[in-house]
């Protein structure tokens, strides 16, 4: 059973999900089932590198293999993660539910966060050695500072079939007709997570498709949690929203999605997982185990929910443990987004948010990204665990 420090999701966003009976919500995950037994290794070197070519291996799931030549790490090292419990850190919750984890040797610990941006400090400090957030202007700058906050994979890329969020509207525009397309977001009120930040850049990539401008719309800040309520009391009009709270909204008939994610920003990476540079000082080899069973994980979930190789069933329960959905058909539409299953790292859409950013003055100069993408833990990862075909 994770452990947590600061208790489950707030009270008010669990209220919000209790309130639509297909989204009862849990509490802390129950205990996930135990690690797969180890099998007995050979020749270790002292610091637990991949296996030389020929050497024995041992299955690792959804067809991947691990090194039987590494072994776990004694004693255990414990690994604070932060988590907001979303769909898209489903690799964390994967590898917790199989073992992966315990089978590198790591006591991994969830904390819970009510947004990704609360965890920036706590990484930057050493509070967490991991956590999965979006890239943010508040990371680039702490970079800029020398802090050596880093991404060492990509947690979620937004496909161009991805349902996991977007663009919601209130549903008394759509039934009065004020709403029949993104050039009639002028003058409406417009919820973003925080100025300047990736929420600010979905809003503009929506309104450009409708000729529109920032200026043309009055922004304010408002939480994911916060926003089916805000549309119910009608105080916004349109924004960007993911699920869970997409469905919220449109089960309590005060908005609807008009434009899934897929078509506002295919290709982007809005999560990612990020190391602490405390933690990559004092325990460089638990980074490496770390990856390797986070990357197990994401590839199961690759595999069953974007190639549709293996059966949902066992992961939908799993996510149903970690997160505050049990709705199947609701886990499957959230469970869009796609992964790159060998953690190569296209710098690319992250320098084209760097732009964004440096333009919203939230970000005050762009960031050499080899400063910040680390691959190695990731080529590591795959040297254990072998490469796959996309």
């Amino acid at each position: 059973m994770p452990r947590t420090e600061r208790g489950a999701w707030p009270v008010a966003c669990l209220a919000l999900l209790a309130a639509v009976a297909a989204l009862a919500c849990s509490g802390p995950a129950t205990a996930p089932p135990s690690a797969p037994a180890a099998s007995k290794p050979s020749a270790p070197s002292p610091t637990g590198a991949p296996a030389a070519p020929g050497a024995t291996s041992a299955p690792a799931g959804a067809g991947a293999t691990v090194s039987a030549a590494v072994q776990p790490l004694s004693p255990p090292v414990q690994v604070k993660v932060g988590s907001v419990r979303l769909v898209g850190e489903a690799g964390v919750f994967i590898a917790l539910a199989k073992g992966y984890f315990t089978a590198e040797g790591l006591d991994v610990e969830l904390v819970p966060f009510r947004t990704t941006n609360e965890m920036t400090p706590a990484l930057a400090t050493g509070e967490l050695a991991f956590a999965q957030l979006a890239p943010d202007p508040s990371i680039f700058n702490a970079v800029n500072r020398g802090i050596g906050l880093k991404f060492v994979g990509y947690s979620v890329i937004i496909s161009d079939q991805d349902t996991s969020g977007g663009w919601v509207v209130r549903q008394d525009h759509l039934d009065s007709g004020r709403y029949q397309g993104p050039r009639d977001l002028k003058g409406m009120v417009l919820p973003i997570g925080g100025p300047g930040g990736i929420g600010q850049v979905w809003t503009e990539r929506v309104l450009a498709k409708g000729g529109l401008t920032l200026d043309d719309v009055q922004l304010t800040t408002l939480t994911f949690p916060d926003q089916p309520a805000a549309y119910a009391g009608k105080s916004i009009d349109a924004g960007f929203l993911v699920e869970p709270f997409v469905s919220v909204a449109e089960l309590q008939h005060s908005a609807r999605n008009v434009m899934p994610s897929g078509e506002i920003y295919a290709g982007v990476v809005p999560f990612v997982l990020s190391l602490s540079p405390v933690f990559e000082q004092e325990q460089p080899e638990a980074v490496r185990r770390f990856v390797t069973a986070w990357l197990r994980g994401q590839r199961e979930y690759y595999r069953a929910y974007i190639k549709g190789e293996t059966d949902k069933a066992e992961y939908n329960r799993i996510l149903s443990e970690y997160t505050p959905i049990h709705d199947e058909a609701l886990l499957v539409r959230m469970a869009s987004s796609t992964i790159e299953p060998n953690n190569r790292m296209d710098p690319r859409t992250v320098d084209e948010l760097q732009d964004y950013f440096v333009r919203y003055g939230t970000q005050q100069q762009k960031v050499d990204l080899s400063k910040v993408l680390d691959p190695s833990y990731g080529e590591y990862a795959v040297q254990r665990l072998g490469p796959i075909a996309p």
